[in-house]
């Protein structure tokens, strides 16, 4: 998996990272942030995948892509 600028994502959950930090870096990597997950989202953003939160549930709906707070630093790290 990979992320490119345009792309659209969501956070949800607790991070390690303050959340608004990660969306700096996010937005900073040409990606568009949103409030919450639809069937246009790229990727959830999301440290506990089987939380059951709403997000989560949206995301596993729509098929989705959720990844955690490491794999996103990982990705952002070789964004084009």
């Amino acid at each position: 998996m990979t992320l490119h600028p345009g792309q659209r994502i969501a956070f949800s959950g607790h991070f390690l990272a303050p959340r608004a930090d990660l969306v700096v870096r996010a937005q900073r990597a040409g990606l568009r942030v949103e409030a919450a997950v639809t069937d246009r989202t790229d990727v959830l953003i999301a440290n506990d995948a089987g939380s059951g939160e709403a997000a989560v549930r949206a995301a596993l709906a729509h098929g989705t892509p959720i990844v955690d707070e490491y794999t996103f630093d990982a990705l952002l790290a070789v964004t084009a």
